[in-house]
């Protein structure tokens, strides 16, 4: 089990500046932080320390604000990976359409030539961003799904 100590000194300090119903960016960010290089088949408990007496109001609008703060950021990632997907996509079609017109245009050799590689390059890029760019941001996935669902726990 991977386990996050934090410690609140002062009542805002888990709350963002610009909007109270929020995470702030610096727990936040120390949160997932904390995540990286660790194992994804260990569950995540985070263990919150504060100066001052925290009710079970508080306590739930803390487990509230952290929870919904990595839900929102993981449905923000599907988003993006659902657009970036789409858009290898048509480049990956779009090389193809471009061999395919490099095959039939065979009047002007240069010309041909130029849509053929242009054509490869399209290719090239949409198999790259799928072997090997989509890897970042599924590690960020799975790290926001166990961030969403961790145990928060808190001193007594």
């Amino acid at each position: 089990m991977n386990e996050i100590i934090i410690n609140i000194d002062d009542e805002n300090d888990y709350i963002s500046k610009y909007n109270s119903n929020n995470l702030s960016n610096d727990l936040s960010n120390y949160i997932y932080e904390e995540c990286k290089g660790k194992p994804f088949n260990n569950k995540i408990s985070i263990f919150i320390k504060s100066n001052f007496k925290l009710n079970e109001e508080k306590k739930k609008d803390i487990i509230n604000k952290i929870h919904n703060n990595y839900k929102i950021d993981l449905e923000e990632n599907l988003l993006i990976i659902k657009y970036s997907t789409i858009k290898k996509m048509l480049i990956f079609l779009l090389g193809i359409i471009f061999l395919y017109i490099s095959y039939v245009l065979k009047i002007n050799f240069v010309l041909s030539e130029i849509i053929l590689i242009i054509g490869w390059v399209a290719i090239w890029e949409a198999a790259y961003a799928w072997l090997f760019e989509s890897d970042k941001i599924r590690i960020r996935i799975k790290r926001l799904k166990k961030l969403a669902n961790c145990d928060i726990k808190f001193e007594k």
